[in-house]
């Protein structure tokens, strides 16, 4: 009878030498996943999506007290799961510190930036770098669409942080001639080209993972599963206008930083996708349903399963220059010819 307890205790012994430990069991990763942009509309959406997972996160925002107010509920819920870190992306000090100690990045911020009638006008603003030489502000895409790229791929290469999520537009996919890449950097400040760069700065690093996201337009509404659904396109190759959900532009982004499914599988692996809605969207149809999936997990495993080109390359920024110049110049030689037309008719009429 005194065997069955020495069994025991010997059972008990080997399972605490020579099993794993709870700790290598789980698949949370002890370092937090950073969310940058996390007051954003979709930023708010990754960082709910991250703590509901069980997933430790670290909340960059430029404002902590805004912080606060916008993940209130989140923070309530899972207080030792999102930590607020005051931070900028164009200030490297606090955005290094951010980073550091993280297992992803997530790169959820954006910039509103309108163009002044100067820098539409004279050819000087239209270089790639002028922003830089001519003391444009930090709020400028120059700076939080490309420079901040390049900070970015730095700082986690240099402190071995092996993936970095990008959210950026699916207009960056268009041609600099196309007109709707035009007008976007017509009124915003060349946005879409400083985008563009911003991805190329990600796609050079050799060692950091990328993911490029480009959504459509984004939505609030909530998306009718049964009626719509989520279409990921790794060519880059869907058309706009396209309508997606911030919420599953959030799920995809948390995805993608999660490397659910093996999506970059070595070192300065790259990988740059479209994301979209498609049946029956609003008032409208916006592709077939049976282009898209249930779910953003099942959207990115038929990208995944359907490969094709992985393309989403950089053009010189002289096309954009170039582009908006002939453009502009072209709309206002146009709008001029019309203008002296009208004012010789309205004299002729007050000549009658």
């Amino acid at each position: 009878m005194m065997m069955i307890p020495s069994l025991a205790l010997f059972l008990l012994l080997f399972l605490l030498l020579f099993l794993p430990n709870a700790d290598s069991l789980s698949t949370t990763p002890k370092q937090p996943v950073l969310v940058v942009g996390a007051t954003g509309r979709v930023g708010r959406l990754a960082v709910n999506s991250l703590a509901s997972k069980g997933i430790p996160c670290r909340a960059m925002c430029r404002d902590i007290d805004k912080g606060r107010e916008v993940l209130h509920d989140a923070m309530k819920s899972n207080p030792d799961l999102i930590t607020l870190v005051k931070g900028d992306v164009t200030d490297t000090e606090s955005l290094k510190a951010a980073i550091m100690g993280t297992s992803s990045v997530l790169l959820l911020h954006g910039t509103l930036h309108p163009t002044t009638i100067l820098s539409l006008l004279l050819p000087i603003y239209w270089s790639t770098h002028s922003p830089l030489t001519l003391g444009a502000p930090k709020s400028h895409p120059y700076f939080t669409n490309y420079i901040a790229m390049q900070d970015v791929v730095s700082i986690c290469e240099r402190y071995s942080v092996p993936r970095v999520v990008r959210l950026t537009g699916l207009s960056c996919g268009l041609s600099p001639w196309n007109p709707v890449s035009v007008l976007f950097n017509a009124l915003l400040s060349f946005s879409g080209r400083y985008h563009r760069m911003g991805e190329e700065a990600l796609r050079s690093s050799p060692t950091v993972q990328s993911v490029v996201l480009r959504p459509g337009g984004l939505s609030d509404v909530a998306r009718d599963a049964g009626k719509t659904r989520v279409q990921i396109d790794l060519t880059c190759g869907i058309p706009p206008p396209a309508r997606v959900g911030r919420s599953d532009v959030a799920s995809a982004a948390v995805y993608a930083g999660l490397d659910c499914g093996g999506l970059v599988k070595g070192k300065g692996e790259h990988v740059t996708a479209a994301i979209r809605w498609v049946g029956e969207v609003g008032t409208r149809t916006q592709g077939g349903a049976e282009e898209g999936e249930r779910t953003v997990e099942e959207a990115w495993g038929k990208a995944l399963e359907g490969g094709g080109e992985r393309r989403g390359g950089n053009q010189g920024g002289w096309k954009f220059a170039l582009a908006h110049g002939i453009y502009v110049y072209g709309f206002l030689a146009v709008a001029f010819k019309a203008a002296i037309k009208v004012g010789g008719l309205g004299m002729r009429l007050t000549g009658l």
